[in-house]
């Protein structure tokens, strides 16, 4: 299946939606550029509000201008607080291939993508890369990157001869489509990555009547997409703050979540810390977080001694720890 779509920003103006809407299957917007707020995209709030009225399935794009790992962070902090908890169906994709970058080097260029995307999946939405062809292959591992995210390639010519995995193709900067006043990008989507999804815990699926021991069963039993970057997207979603692979361990917290168990956390973590037990999973291990969990778990007095969190280890070894 192939879907047509266009990315859009200031520069095209003011934008008849209705009029686009007949001719594109998806809009990547862009949000805006570099690490401050007062770079938002000005069209940003139009386009977005625009096409999600007209159910235009949408993505954001961000240009960067990072030239660290610590501002790429920076940029998406910006682009999370720009997005504010809003709803998308594509991706947020980090746009690499501004000309300050090319001297930082291939480890410290894909660390940047790394930095960027492993924050905006925190925050609850699916991230992606966009680079033209020659930036994906002189700057960046790209081998590393698609393992991970979803990527979108730049290449203005009737054929893409990009040697690598890739969901999306930008194939000119010079579309004309009504609605729009002068050129537009166009794209091709060859994937159907088209998701709900938002930087809040809405809209989860609900498996408490499912009986299985499958996570990949119970989604589908919910009508949930199950595939591994879906997964992924609602692990973070759910609270899990450790990367997630589709371990056994990691599919069994995230499926006794979304049954509704009182008691879920379990862990594979064979040493002696409870602090570090819970960091094997993903899960806040402040010391307010463990009072919390040990209040639930009929422990009132919690001091963080030894002999409490020895207690509390075992029940998380066992899959017996409350949440």
């Amino acid at each position: 299946m192939e879907y047509k779509g266009i990315d859009v920003s200031k520069y095209q103006g003011d934008i008849d939606f209705s009029k686009v809407s007949k001719n594109v299957d998806f809009v990547i917007i862009r949000i805006g550029y570099g690490m401050y707020e007062s770079q938002k995209d000005p069209k940003f709030e139009a386009n977005y509000e625009g096409f999600r009225n007209l159910n235009v399935p949408v993505g954001v794009y961000h240009y960067s201008y990072a030239r660290s790992i610590d501002e790429a962070k920076r940029e998406a902090d910006v682009v999370i607080k720009w997005l504010n908890g809003r709803n998308l169906n594509l991706p947020v994709y980090f746009d690499i291939e501004d000309k300050s970058q090319v001297n930082l080097g291939k480890n410290v260029l894909t660390s940047m993508c790394e930095a960027f995307c492993n924050k905006i999946e925190k925050a609850g939405y699916w991230a992606g890369i966009y680079a033209n062809k020659y930036f994906y292959t002189t700057y960046l591992d790209y081998k590393k990157l698609c393992e991970r995210y979803t990527i979108w390639v730049a290449q203005w010519s009737d054929v893409n001869t990009f040697d690598g995995k890739y969901d999306m193709w930008q194939y000119t900067s010079s579309g004309r489509i009504s609605g729009i006043n002068g050129n537009v990008d166009m794209n091709k989507l060859y994937r159907n990555i088209f998701v709900n999804i938002g930087g809040t815990t809405n809209d989860l699926p609900d498996l408490s009547g499912y009986k299985g021991t499958s996570i990949v069963d119970g989604l589908k039993y919910s009508g949930f997409d199950s595939s591994f970057n879906a997964r992924k997207l609602l692990y973070g979603r759910l609270g899990f703050t450790d990367e997630y692979y589709g371990t056994a361990i990691q599919n069994t917290n995230m499926l006794n979540l979304l049954r509704g168990q009182s008691s879920y956390y379990s862990s594979s973590y064979k040493g002696l810390s409870f602090v570090d037990g819970l960091k094997s999973i993903g899960v806040d291990s402040s010391f307010e977080n463990r009072k919390r969990i040990a209040f639930n778990n009929g422990m009132t007095n919690y001091t963080g001694s030894a002999v409490q969190n020895i207690k509390l280890l075992n029940l998380l070894k066992n899959g017996k720890l409350k949440k």
